[in-house]
């Protein structure tokens, strides 16, 4: 095993792997983000690719390749381990028979993807002519068939279920994949699509986590799309459908296009939209904005132009701008969604996303079009409108610039429409605060005896030759937490074997300390990340001072100690015991007055 996890991390690059998840810019040795895994307007993620690290400042979380996938795809260590040495091509030896001793994750993907490619067979086979020749009609191209694994389900009971069956998979697993349901009228299963065109919805990583169907029957009593419902892999609020396809895409663009369907990603796709993208069957969710944006501050909206896709469209605008993402509209020039548009004219397509309109100039296109704004009525009715959209704005300076413009546009002054607007304001901002999702705590406070400790530690690894002094001036007692404590504790003993602190030496003697680990790491990357300009002149200055803190801090906190104690000792009559605490007493005493007289 161990040696499988380090020929995927020597093949594995950490900024490419994590890369793919949030945009990251090189800082020195260093390559900076935004972190995924709390909220923040700063970045404060590192990662190293030398050491293969990575590390948030922010929330404290940190740790290696491993541990990033397993934290972001909320996944055991088993599954992403598979995934990473798919990626890396590093074949995994043998853990007993299909499903001996794999997660049930583990083996409700597999279930999925054996799924997936029966459902392509089908497609291929004579069965299929029906949904290839509808794919015909449609301008779908065999690329794109091939490229998005589209598929068929053959219109039996249980053809599927019969398949997986055979593949090694119980009927249990099956219905928990969402592939097949229980039967209500006695025993047995049956296929959960059946006579339906197959769309394999994936996640980021590309693996298959559940299917859309569509009905070919023109007078189908069921609904004309059904998806995977809700289960242990699949969870609809979190994917979005091309998202594996389209993000890297999204970031060569700056932005990404979001429609509504799985045929509006095709079509747009195929007529050179690739940034493209689509809900699966749900409205936007905050964790498929919180997606997006590890990706692009950018989102351009193109939903179908009925009344449901005008819906759709406005909560999905609300999400984003909560999310303080910038909000553009594509304004179809024709048919009624874009992949209409895009069978019909790619170029004109195209174009259209080219020139989508920020949020703010879309809703004054669309309000000047419908409402005559000469009337009393009108000018009441289009402020109404627009008022509302601008106060959902985040950034004042763009509020601002809209508020100018409808005083123009209404012939209103702008002191009765900036009051309108207050009056509107604080309604739109609790109804976005009610549907924001609840973010990360914000780390505990840190102690300034805890600090110094860091800092110092910090320094020393810079530094590491300083610690030959501070062996005997500092010694572990005097730092605080317990964790900085033993860290340096090891340090100092490392140093003393082998006269020097190589970061790959020292990480396998903390290999039975998980979190000491992981509190090297960080304390690593803030040294490169902060110190690489110091010289060694201000470095010798900065140990010096920060001895001296810790020290003279360590003193004043055992004054206080003993001082409790000689209470204590005191009230109880305890003779012995106090003579001993008041010599004590004296002896620190007297060494924090003499180290508050040296000079520094």
């Amino acid at each position: 095993m161990s040696n499988e996890v380090e020929q995927i991390k020597q093949r594995l690059d950490i900024v490419e792997v994590i890369g793919e998840y949030i945009r990251l810019k090189q800082s020195g040795a260093n390559w900076k983000g935004l972190c995924p895994f709390h909220g923040e307007k700063t970045p404060s993620f590192m990662v190293h690719r030398e050491k293969q690290i990575w590390h948030c400042f922010g929330c404290g979380l940190g740790g290696d390749v491993f541990e990033f996938v397993q934290k972001i795809e909320n996944i055991e260590f088993p599954e992403a381990l598979e995934m990473l040495a798919r990626r890396a091509g590093v074949e995994l030896q043998p853990r007993g028979r299909l499903g001996g001793d794999q997660s049930q994750r583990a083996r409700l993907f597999q279930a999925v993807a054996v799924a997936a490619e029966f459902y392509s067979q089908q497609f291929k086979s004579p069965a299929g002519s029906k949904v290839r020749q509808y794919l015909n009609q449609r301008a779908i191209s065999e690329d794109s068939i091939n490229t998005f694994g589209l598929g068929y389900s053959l219109p039996e009971w249980d053809k599927l279920m019969i398949h997986l069956r055979g593949a090694g998979f119980t009927p249990e697993e099956v219905v928990a994949a969402g592939l097949a349901l229980k039967s209500e009228r006695g025993p047995g299963w049956y296929d959960r699509f059946r006579d339906r065109l197959m769309f394999p919805i994936a996640d980021a990583q590309g693996r298959v986590l559940g299917f859309g169907g569509r009905t070919l029957a023109a007078e189908a009593k069921e609904a004309k799309y059904i998806n995977s419902p809700q289960g242990t892999i699949y969870n609809k609020s979190l994917v979005l459908y091309n998202l594996n396809r389209a993000k890297q895409f999204i970031k060569e663009a700056g932005y990404v296009v979001l429609v509504e369907g799985y045929m509006d990603v095709i079509g747009a796709w195929q007529a050179g939209v690739k940034n493209v993208v689509s809900v699966s069957g749900t409205a936007l969710t905050p964790e498929q904005v919180k997606l997006l944006k590890r990706y692009t501050n950018e989102i351009r909206i193109a939903f179908d132009a009925d009344l449901a896709g005008q819906n759709a469209s406005e909560r999905g605008i609300d999400l984003a701008l909560q999310a303080e993402l910038e909000v553009k509209v594509i304004k179809l020039p024709f048919g009624k969604d874009p992949d209409e548009c895009a069978r019909q004219d790619p170029a004109a397509l195209r174009a259209a996303v080219a020139e989508a309109l920020p949020i703010g100039d879309y809703a004054f296109v669309q309000v000047l079009a419908e409402v005559d704004t000469k009337s009393r009525e009108g000018k009441k009715q289009a402020a109404r409108r627009l008022l509302s959209t601008i106060a959902k704005l985040p950034d004042p300076v763009e509020r601002d610039h809209y508020l100018k413009r409808l005083s123009q546009e209404l012939d209103v002054d702008e002191v009765s429409l900036r009051e309108r607007l207050m009056a509107v304001a604080p309604t739109t901002a609790n109804q976005l605060r009610s549907e924001q999702p609840i973010k990360s705590a914000a780390p505990a406070a840190i102690d300034r005896h805890q600090l110094l400790t860091e800092r110092l530690l910090t320094f020393l690894i810079r530094s590491a030759d300083h610690l030959a002094i501070l062996s005997e001036e500092l010694t572990p007692e005097m730092l605080a937490p317990e964790e900085l404590r033993e860290l340096y504790r090891r340090m100092l003993v490392f140093y003393t074997e082998r006269r020097h602190l190589d970061f790959d030496e020292f990480k396998l003697e903390l290999a039975v300390s998980q979190e000491l680990a992981r509190l090297f790491d960080r304390l690593w990357l803030q040294s490169q990340q902060e110190l690489a300009e110091f010289e060694a002149e201000a470095l010798q200055q900065e140990i010096t001072q920060l001895t001296r803190s810790l020290r003279l801090n360590h003193l004043s906190l055992e004054l206080k100690r003993l001082n409790q104690a000689i209470r204590q000792a005191e009230q109880a009559g305890r003779t012995e015991e106090l003579q001993q605490h008041l010599e004590a007493f004296v002896t620190v005493s007297r060494q924090l007055t003499q180290l508050q007289n040296q000079d520094l």
